[in-house]
């Protein structure tokens, strides 16, 4: 999860557009929230967030539809259950117009659309200088790429997910700055490191050496 990058990004935002101490104290414990889970989107209720940042139901609930409207998460409240929150990551940095959020346009239940786990914020493309969009798949095709190949694991969609936003934001060029001409042998080159990075620097004791001691 890009957790220094959003918080960078979030900074920046913050500077052009006045969110206010509410807003921040609880984008940033979504945001941390998130990061603990290394996922985009997730369940947490509206008690958990009152108690943790000394607010009430009703800031709490004002403050989230705040951000929603600032387009910095999305969020879905069902009674009964925890909240459903996603983390936005291609929101703008300056919003066209200031955001006034009068009590008389709040929904009684803002409830948004929840979106799949693997959507991808393309439009990150626009941001991206002098690169031929039409040579950069969709996310869809990329991962339904991934998974063709005999190296692919369903453990390792976030990590594929993670690499495609990386090559997204460097405009679809790879860590050595260089141009992305054939991404489906370079995602086939990278994944079996994927596969293995989970287990890298992990010692297990059955292959820790025995050691005797030396005898006198």
């Amino acid at each position: 999860m890009y957790y220094l990058e959003l918080i960078q990004r979030f900074w920046d935002f913050n500077q052009k557009n006045q969110i206010g101490a509410t807003g921040i104290s609880m984008y940033l414990f979504l945001l941390k929230t998130g990061y603990d889970n290394n996922r985009y989107d997730f369940h947490i209720s509206d008690v958990a967030m009152s108690k943790t940042l000394g607010l009430t139901r009703k800031t709490i609930k004002s403050t989230k539809e705040k951000l929603a409207k600032f387009g910095l998460i999305e969020f879905k409240s069902q009674n009964g259950i925890p909240g459903y929150y996603r983390l936005m990551l291609n929101y703008p940095l300056q919003i066209a117009e200031p955001i006034k959020v009068a009590q008389s346009n709040i929904e009684k239940n803002a409830v948004f659309p929840r979106t799949q786990n693997v959507e991808i914020l393309t439009s990150i493309q626009q941001l991206v200088p002098k690169v031929d969009h039409k040579k950069i798949p969709s996310y869809e095709e990329f991962i339904e790429y991934a998974e063709t190949l005999e190296t692919y694991d369903t453990e390792l969609e976030l990590r594929v997910k993670e690499k495609y936003e990386d090559w997204l934001r460097k405009g679809w060029r790879n860590n050595s700055n260089r141009p992305l001409t054939n991404w489906k042998s370079s995602i086939k080159s990278i994944l079996p490191y994927m596969k293995n990075r989970d287990h890298e620097h992990q010692l297990s004791v059955s292959v820790i050496p025995s050691i005797e001691r030396p005898k006198i």
